[in-house]
């Protein structure tokens, strides 16, 4: 999706959340019209598609002035590293601040919230807190919720409030008909001013009047109902620095037309499905060990996003996890917890900041020359067909292209390069690199004492290099999970170096399995220097070199 906004002398084009193909048609033309200055913006997207970046590269080439912007620290990364100029602007969206010890709760609504509060208070531990309620309620129901409540909450206290009372934990107070409720003091007030938004009691006064009193301790839920009531005090809860939970309107059913507007409002801190309200309140009002709450967070990111990060090597995990903390000032591991799990942006980064990336070129001399003798191994196979597992950046596999054509077996192969990072495919796919990597390449290329010349290869583009389509049109980029993803070829080749080091023993010996299941009799795994078959595997493959870890599939 793109917005285009245009004057006499300038032309703002945002891309968000992702490109397509009619948006890159679109911008071809827009770039051919004539402006002093374009400002292009990502916004929400961390990887492009390489005929925007060479559409952006030519137009700069020809003399256009374009100011490039975005605020993914990823993406700025990877512009910077093809030398192109761009701004990494933290204003648009970064990872929001969150407080994990809220003590003070007010859960707001109308038409259709009765239920889902019953259902969220009844879920989590309401002696933590001190709770309000406040709801547009009919006068002969004035005292029913509190009844029902004493039905699902024990070891807490609920009162219909009169007035008076002091605000105290373990606490749940219910606000009466026809009255305001106030705290000032930490003592609860009511009073019969004029109506809010044709309200009283008001939602939005108590919401207001509790964020005024507690400030960043105050955590304000605001749920279904008709009309605007709590919307109009969203600008000083967010004053006081204090949290918005907004119920995710499609469970409202028709009464949705209260959080509706809040998200319209825009200034909310969550919009949230009703379980995971119940998740967010029941982490916050928890406390745990470093080793516990690590724990948890990789069962709930299995649970949710489907990824067992437990089956990485645990050290490895705990040092990405202190980097992450501490490149993004986050001081407590339970706020690291609240932020990967609701934030989507954090789990973003957090899920690239665990993915494996280290890879070059041609790795080294000695383990490229054993590929060239693995390859002329399957010389007379009718096809070749290799599989990059965990590609990362695609390098390793453009790298066995350019073997396999220096021994003119090219053109009956094909690679399959695959990764768990959906945007780490991308980039590989895109096959442009850093001028600088281009460099290393050609000296490794030598040193390997290759005939075909290495520029056949590659596309100059200034500072950086683009893949050429000779090497490009041979591997094929996919997507897939090692750990939970089946077996879709025989291989005649696997090469899988330096990533099952991150693994723990049980998901070794499983993504192992899978090797064995996608190779070919006669076909060779080839890992990295510091791994070694299962036990249980060896009798099932000959062993071509146990230095730089190659295997024949024998049996």
């Amino acid at each position: 999706m793109i917005e285009i906004y245009k004057d006499s002398v300038k032309c703002n084009i945002t891309f968000l959340d992702e490109i397509s193909v009619d948006d890159i048609a679109i911008i071809e033309n827009v770039f051919e019209e004539k402006y002093d200055l374009f400002f292009v913006k990502f916004v929400n997207i961390y990887s492009v598609p390489k005929v925007l970046v060479n559409l952006i590269y030519s137009k700069l080439q020809s003399g256009t002035s374009i100011n490039i912007s975005s605020d993914r620290n990823r993406l700025s990364r990877y512009f910077n590293k093809l030398g192109f100029k761009i701004k990494f602007n933290t204003s648009f969206e970064n990872i929001q601040n969150i407080n994990s010890n809220h003590k003070i709760i007010a859960i707001g609504g109308s038409a259709n919230s009765t239920k889902k509060i019953i259902e969220i208070l009844s879920s989590i531990d309401t002696t933590k807190f001190s709770i309000f309620i406040i709801q547009h309620i009919d006068p002969s129901g004035e005292f029913l919720l509190s009844k029902i409540l004493a039905k699902y909450i024990k070891n807490t206290k609920i009162n219909n409030i009169i007035g008076g009372e002091d605000v105290k934990s373990s606490n749940i107070y219910i606000a009466p008909n026809n009255k305001h409720v106030l705290v000032h003091n930490n003592k609860i007030f009511l009073n019969t001013s004029e109506k809010r938004n044709y309200a009283r009691p008001s939602i939005s006064k108590t919401f207001e009047s509790l964020s005024y009193e507690y400030k960043n301790d105050f955590l304000a839920i605001l749920e279904c109902g008709y009309g605007k009531d709590g919307v109009d005090s969203i600008k000083n809860i967010k004053k006081n620095f204090s949290t918005l939970i907004v119920q995710e309107p499609f469970e409202c059913e028709k009464a949705d037309s209260i959080v509706s507007k809040a998200i319209e409002n825009g200034s909310y801190d969550f919009k949230f499905l009703t379980k995971e309200i119940i998740s967010y309140l029941n982490i916050i009002s928890i406390n745990k060990s470093k080793d516990e709450w690590i724990e948890y967070l990789l069962d709930e990111v299995h649970n949710i996003h489907g990824y067992d990060f437990k089956l990485y090597g645990l050290n490895y995990v705990e040092r990405r996890i202190e980097a992450f903390m501490k490149k993004n000032i986050i001081k407590t591991y339970k706020v690291f917890v609240l932020k990967v799990l609701f934030d989507k942006v954090c789990f973003k980064s957090f899920f690239l900041d665990l993915s494996i990336n280290i890879t070059c070129f041609f790795r080294s001399i000695e383990s490229s020359k054993i590929m060239l003798n693995l390859l002329k191994y399957h010389k007379n196979s009718y096809n070749i067909k290799i599989w990059s597992a965990g590609c990362s950046s695609g390098k390793e596999a453009y790298s066995t292209a350019v073997l396999l054509d220096e021994l003119n077996l090219l053109d009956k192969s094909v690679i399959y390069a695959t990764d768990f990072n959906d945007i780490i495919i991308q980039e590989a796919k895109n096959g442009l690199y850093s001028i600088d990597s281009f460099v290393k390449a050609k000296e490794e290329h030598k040193k390997l004492g290759l005939i075909k010349p290495i520029e056949d290869y590659f596309i100059l583009h200034g500072d950086y290099v683009e893949i050429s389509k000779k090497l490009s049109e041979k591997v094929m980029f996919f997507v897939h999970n090692l750990e939970n993803d089946s077996a879709f070829n025989e291989f005649s080749v696997i090469e899988c170096k330096n990533v099952l080091i991150y693994f723990n023993e049980e998901l070794q010996r499983k993504v192992i399995k899978l090797f064995y299941d996608s190779l070919k009799f006669g076909g060779h795994l080839f890992l990295g220097p510091s791994e070694r078959l299962p036990s249980s595997f060896m009798n099932k493959f000959k062993v071509c070199s146990d230095k730089y870890k190659v295997y024949r599939k024998v049996s």
